[in-house]
């Protein structure tokens, strides 16, 4: 079953509200964290990636019950999805939240046929919100609830601005940054790079290194409503099936086909 284009756009308008509620109770323990805790798999987590994550998936739940649920903190037990499901990352960048830095991200995708078709990336310390419900209906909301649409990206023909992860920056993506020559490089935490790209504020993000389902959905999602590409480092599309497990091997983000399918050959030239 896939979701009609006018209720799509409906869900996201819908979940709105919540995601800026979440925004708010992020905002109200940011830089006054308590416990840190650490998950099985290493990684931390604190009272405020619970409560968002618990305040998001109720809000998705009663919107649509039909619709299963799958977030970062409930993600031991994934629902069998055979039809439309949202994606949540209650709080993207989780390490730059507990650092008292501003790039976190509040993030739902709604994943259609294994490809994410709507989204909504809140980055609340930046007051900035961007929402997609399909191709040609992306926009951008301030703080003060002013709305614009963002344009489709086209392409340039200076060298790349490129955004990296902060804390995931490995040596093929190095490697990588040399081959393209980028005008600027800048390190960023959370799914604001592919906002930034979205905004057309920047041209390109790779991450070589495995990631989860939903710390991408959403910015996949985004980037393609303003005809941009997120793409398998190998230049293959990237499908969400959780057949496949929760995990993806890496993506490379960008403006355009021709800059992503570029970056994918220097990747499968590489000898590291």
């Amino acid at each position: 079953m896939q979701v009609p284009h006018l209720s799509r756009e409906q869900l996201i308008q819908a979940l709105l509200p919540s995601v800026r509620r979440a925004g708010d109770l992020a905002m109200t323990q940011w830089k006054t964290i308590g416990e840190v805790m650490t998950k099985p798999d290493g990684s931390p987590v604190t009272a405020a990636d619970i409560e968002c994550s618990t305040l998001l998936c109720e809000a998705c739940n009663q919107l649509d019950a039909d619709i299963p649920v799958l977030s970062k903190e409930n993600c031991d037990s994934p629902p069998a999805v055979y039809g439309p499901m949202f994606v949540i990352d209650p709080i993207d960048g989780t390490k730059e939240f507990i650092a008292g830095r501003k790039d976190f991200t509040i993030n739902i995708a709604l994943i259609e046929e294994n490809i994410p078709a709507a989204a909504i990336i809140y980055a609340p310390a930046h007051h900035r919100l961007f929402f997609c419900g399909g191709i040609g209906r992306a926009f951008e909301e301030d703080g003060e609830g002013n709305r614009q649409q963002l344009s489709p990206l086209a392409k340039t023909t200076e060298a790349p601005r490129i955004v990296v992860s902060r804390s995931h920056l490995d040596e093929r993506t190095r490697l990588l940054l040399g081959k393209l020559v980028p005008s600027s490089v800048r390190p960023l935490g959370s799914s604001l790079k592919f906002a930034l790209i979205a905004a057309g504020e920047a041209d390109f993000y790779p991450r070589l290194s495995p990631t989860m389902i939903w710390d991408c959905a959403a910015g996949h999602a985004l980037i393609a409503a303003v005809r941009g590409v997120v793409l398998r480092p190998d230049g293959k599309q990237l499908r969400y099936d959780l057949k496949d497990g929760k995990m993806i091997e890496g993506f490379v983000a960008s403006a355009t086909t021709e800059l992503a399918l570029a970056a994918a050959e220097i990747v499968g030239s590489m000898l590291v």
